[in-house]
């Protein structure tokens, strides 16, 4: 299965598990519960956000982008941490405007197991592809996911804490202090967020001289091919490559070609962090 058929999957699994816990808290006024339908919404259009990065990322270097377009990733990132803040926002001011009184049902633990068993099995797919095809950007949205499943283990242990409301002081509404609690981590997971990909815009142009000497090495077994520059790029979850080979002055464009696509089909095959590889003849 392909990296962007298993992100569409993802996607569409991560837009059930928010409708149903989105409707489920609305009916049964369980402000936890819509609070969390929040970080699996946030799940969902990571994934949107993942597909339209992957897209544009994939474009070749050019003279206004000399390096690509990999940053797409981190700044897709940032509006997603910037939304996600906003959201935190949001939800604190949902605890103090929602007074509907919370009654805890079955029902509501029923289909909390529901979006858990679908989140595992989220969960499984990310991380059986993410390891076996070595991709980053579905190893990344593992870890997302298993976030989203933490935090709906915590809306059932509010659940199952407020069965027992008769024996807790008035004063304390577990309802209101789940979602507190929830706020706080969609802050620290938005800040998280916005922090790491800004550095990572400003830090990208720090070449990765371990995979530089890989590479050198691998392409150094190809016949007809000189290295002249190797140029190593990090690029959010992945590698660009830039290379300057030295060719033949009376090298024609079709074999020129040929040997291009060989270079980057070979590099690729090796190591597959390496996304984007740029080779200009000297």
């Amino acid at each position: 299965m392909k990296e962007n058929s298993i992100i569409i999957l993802t996607a569409i699994l991560n837009l059930i598990v928010a409708f149903l816990k989105l409707s489920f808290g609305i009916v049964f006024s369980f402000s936890t519960m819509i609070s969390d339908s929040i970080q699996s919404f946030i799940d969902f259009f990571t994934d949107i956000a993942s597909l339209i990065a992957n897209k544009i990322g994939k474009r070749r270097a050019n003279k206004t982008y000399p390096f690509g377009y990999g940053q797409v990733y981190y700044l897709s990132n940032i509006i997603t941490g910037v939304l996600l803040f906003f959201i935190g926002i949001y939800i604190v001011y949902h605890v103090f405007v929602f007074n509907n009184k919370f009654t805890p049902s079955l029902n509501i633990l029923f289909v909390l197991l529901i979006t858990l068993l679908i989140k595992m099995i989220v969960i499984i797919i990310l991380l059986r592809y993410g390891i076996s095809t070595k991709n980053e950007l579905l190893i990344e949205s593992y870890k997302e996911s298993k976030t989203d499943f933490i935090s709906t283990c915590v809306v059932i242990i509010v659940l199952v804490i407020s069965f027992f409301e008769e024996y807790i002081p008035e004063y304390i509404n577990v309802d209101k202090i789940g979602s507190i609690c929830m706020a706080i981590y969609v802050f620290y997971t938005s800040i998280k967020m916005i922090i790491s990909n800004i550095r990572g815009i400003l830090l990208n142009d720090v070449s990765n001289e371990e995979l530089k000497e890989e590479i050198k090495d691998e392409l150094e077994s190809l016949k007809n091919v000189h290295i002249v520059k190797i140029k190593v790029i990090k690029m959010s979850y992945y590698y660009s490559v830039f290379l300057q080979i030295d060719v033949d002055d009376n090298i024609r464009i079709r074999d020129f070609i040929r040997i291009e696509n060989n270079i980057k089909k070979h590099l690729k095959s090796i190591n597959k962090l390496i996304r984007f590889v740029d080779i200009e003849p000297v």
